[in-house]
């Protein structure tokens, strides 16, 4: 589990990447989860392995920080974070007062 204090630095980065200012933005505070998803996908003999985390929040929404990004490499370095082959769904933080 990672601690507030990381939730708050991928809470920044996360607004940078979306052209905002952390500073001004409190999102942070409706955080309600964190989740380290590995989906597996068999279509016609191929197999399609979808690694993504959704940051989720109070309100029933849900931010998706796909592979191919920095900020899903900050997070998995944050979280020495393995690469399965195989499905799974790994909680990185979860804020009990949201009751979830």
């Amino acid at each position: 589990m990672i601690t507030w204090d990381e939730v708050k630095q991928i809470n920044s980065k996360l607004v940078l990447e979306n052209g905002g200012s952390p500073e001004e933005d409190s999102s942070c505070e409706e955080i309600s989860s964190i989740v380290y998803y590995t989906d597996v996908i068999e279509c016609e003999g191929t197999v399609v392995i979808h690694r993504h985390i959704d940051i989720e929040y109070s309100f029933g929404d849900y931010y998706e920080v796909c592979e191919d990004t920095p900020l899903f490499e900050y997070i998995c370095t944050l979280c020495s974070l393995p690469k399965p082959e195989e499905e799974q769904e790994l909680i990185l933080y979860q804020n009990e007062s949201f009751g979830v």
